[in-house]
């Protein structure tokens, strides 16, 4: 199979709420067929008041041979303690430390907040890389959003700083959302695709009015997945995350879903 399928763990945040329950959530993320995980965050790999260390939770998953391949992490946090950022990243075996969203760093639907956040990157990104590790990125969909008609999107900002050590963890949904197509994305960002988030679009209707985007399990939407794998494949893409942030059914059963749909085509 070309790549890794990994399971995000931000799906099953509602299930993972104590050390008993992450152990059994990755027992059965293994018995799917799952091999990686990446995590929500780190240290508090399952949220502020979690019982597990960063530790426990290695061993948790070398117990049932899991590997961690990533984790997402703040910017505050990751650019004020990179030291101790790649410790507990170190003892999770992770490889990516990926930037989900910004909280409170910078203005996130401003444009100038990319091109600060390009330049305040650089001597984390290289600590990082010093360390074996490489910093990433995930996006949403305002990042797609034009701040004047014809000009830059943040996102913009970011593919073209080409010079930025900076892997771009492109979720397809969120771009989709966005009105944009994700293959003419990941066209653009080859050679800094080596990780993406997968999870699939489905209109659901809603009382008041037209449908409205839902998540839903890979292959069971309207994205193009006959376009999207070959050029995530053609970008260098190696770790293939299922993401899917709510749920209409069982989650383990929406993972099951998408990790069959993505080992057919990815066994072409």
């Amino acid at each position: 199979m070309a790549g890794t399928l990994t399971a995000q763990l931000y799906t099953l945040r509602h299930l993972t709420v104590n050390r008993t329950a992450l152990a059994d959530a990755l027992q059965r993320l293994r018995a799917i067929g799952y091999a990686a995980i990446e995590f929500g965050g780190v240290p508090a790999v399952l949220g502020p008041n979690a019982d597990t260390t960063v530790q426990e939770a290695r061993k948790l998953c070398d117990d049932c041979g899991l590997r961690c391949v990533s984790a997402h992490k703040r910017w505050s946090e990751l650019r004020s303690n990179t030291a101790h950022a790649i410790d507990d990243l170190h003892t999770l075996g992770a490889r990516y430390v990926v930037v989900p969203i910004f909280v409170d760093e910078y203005d996130r639907y401003a444009l100038a907040s990319y091109h600060q956040f390009v330049t305040d990157l650089a001597p984390v990104a290289a600590q990082l890389r010093s360390a074996g590790l490489t910093l990433g990125f995930h996006n949403h969909a305002y990042e797609f959003t034009r701040a004047s008609p014809g000009g830059l999107r943040p996102f913009d900002v970011l593919i073209e700083a080409r010079d930025a050590d900076l892997a771009l963890e492109l979720d397809v949904y969120w771009a989709a959302v966005a009105g944009v197509n994700p293959v003419r994305v990941l066209e653009r960002i080859h050679g800094r695709a080596p990780i993406i988030h997968l999870k699939d679009l489905e209109p659901v209707p809603e009382p008041q009015g037209g449908p409205n985007p839902f998540y839903a399990p890979v292959g069971e939407g309207n994205l193009d997945w006959d376009g999207i794998i070959p050029a995530a494949k053609a970008a260098g893409t190696q770790i293939w995350v299922v993401e899917q942030d709510l749920c209409r059914r069982d989650a383990f059963d929406c993972l099951r879903s998408s990790f069959e749909f993505l080992k057919a085509r990815l066994e072409r």
